[in-house]
């Protein structure tokens, strides 16, 4: 079903098969049992064997009783374990500051602690799991799947190597031995400052730190100058990426144009892009002709537009637009 071509760790290479792809349900249960039920009863149909979650799974913008992000997150592990190479979960920028314990904020909404407290006794075995996914996936029809869509990244000097063998362990090491005990009162002054709020209450109120004695208490500390590392700051453009909305048409054709041959590269030539992570009117949109979006739940305008990709991955397809009949809904009795 799938390999790791060139040995590469973050990127997933199909053979064969029939794939379902779900994207950004941002903790809303109900989209997420509908989609899991959907695909094992288009299994026991024999209509797809592949579940591709495409990202950000976690963080609802709701009240914390409707936000089942962790629930949802366990259960995934668990079909993980049923489904093994079946099942490929793809790393949005949502589950991101999880593994660097980081903080993700948009307006005046900060995501991040809800779900640090929610983990509870789960941490380690969720975060673990984030630490373990992959970037892209691509297949032998030429359709290659990420959360957010193309950036820069690829273009920095080694950005292909790079980013295909991204190792998150490897920055947070690097970062932690460079934190000297000499230096660390004055980085914990300096962030201080910056936010306004003693570390110690940080560290407490946005990820769950029982205090000073906790294993965890410098994780903020540490995440926060791995931001400055130089393979952390190629991962960034890569996971928020705004696409055309960033770069313009004509610039974001050319990144597109270069991920989709980077992805290329000893395999299929790869011709489409499907993302989510920006809001559609109607549950999809074509960019570029070259990159479908696709919004399941949390993205989709309205709502009940969201949709999922069904497809057979050894097909050929050229463009964006030939996905299209391919998408189906779950809101429509």
């Amino acid at each position: 079903m799938s390999d790791v071509g060139n040995n590469w760790q973050r990127v997933i290479s199909l053979t064969e098969g029939q794939a379902m792809v779900v994207t950004d349900l941002h903790g809303d249960w109900d989209a997420y049992q509908r989609y899991r039920d959907a695909f094992f009863q288009l299994r026991a149909l024999g209509q797809a064997d592949i579940l591709i979650l495409n990202g950000d799974m976690i963080h609802a913008s709701a009240p914390a009783q409707q936000d089942k992000s962790v629930e949802i997150v366990l259960d995934i592990i668990e079909l993980k374990k049923e489904l093994g190479d079946n099942l490929i979960y793809v790393l949005g920028n949502h589950e991101l500051p999880h593994i660097y314990s980081i903080t993700l904020q948009k307006g005046d909404e900060l995501f991040t602690p809800r779900f640090e407290f929610a983990m509870g006794e789960h941490r380690a075995k969720i975060v673990s799991f984030f630490d373990s996914l992959p970037f892209y996936v691509r297949t032998p029809g030429g359709v290659s799947i990420c959360h957010a869509g193309a950036s820069t990244a690829l273009g920095e000097t080694n950005g292909i190597e790079r980013l295909f063998n991204f190792s998150h362990q490897e920055i947070l090491t690097r970062t932690r031995d460079q934190i000297t005990k000499e230096e660390r009162p004055s980085l914990v002054r300096a962030m201080r400052k910056m936010h306004g709020r003693t570390y110690n209450e940080m560290a407490r109120k946005w990820f769950a730190v029982s205090g000073l004695d906790d294993p965890r208490y410098d994780d903020f500390l540490v995440g926060t100058l791995a931001m400055s590392d130089q393979d952390f700051e190629l991962l960034w453009p890569a996971m928020f990426s705004r696409n055309e909305k960033e770069y313009g048409n004509n610039s974001y054709q050319v990144l597109l144009n270069t991920m989709l041959q980077a992805l290329s590269q000893n395999f299929e030539r790869q011709s489409v892009l499907v993302t989510g992570h920006i809001d559609c009117q109607g549950g999809h949109t074509v960019v570029n002709r070259q990159q479908l979006r696709v919004a399941s739940a949390k993205h989709a305008l309205p709502r009940e537009a969201g949709v999922y990709l069904l497809f057979n991955i050894r097909e050929r397809f050229e463009t964006a637009a030939d996905l299209v009949p391919n998408l189906r809904s779950v809101f429509i009795n």
